[in-house]
């Protein structure tokens, strides 16, 4: 069906990572967020930091869109709190 849709369209969408990775880089977030009291940040000092911010940076573009299943969302909510997803466009206190 997405080869069809993209013939038809000339645009590719890109897919979700796979169940594998998402848990992987999930945990690596969670555990960043304990370690850091923080969710981290795209221009984050660490390459670690950099590349988890980007991570859950796709995250919140894929909530925005509303193209992020409800099974990852709840697992990222219980990882690092319901307001990740609002992170990026709130301001902090």
């Amino acid at each position: 069906m997405r080869e069809l849709a993209w013939q038809i369209t000339g645009i590719r969408r890109p897919s979700q990572s796979s169940d594998e990775v998402f848990g992987r880089t999930l945990e690596q977030t969670a555990a960043f967020h304990v370690a850091e009291g923080r969710a981290p940040e795209t221009s984050g000092e660490s390459a670690l930091e950099a590349r988890l911010g980007r991570w859950l940076e796709a995250q919140r573009a894929e909530s925005r869109r509303g193209t992020l299943c409800d099974a990852r969302r709840r697992m990222i909510d219980r990882a690092i709190g319901v307001g990740w997803a609002f992170d990026a466009i709130s301001p902090r206190p």
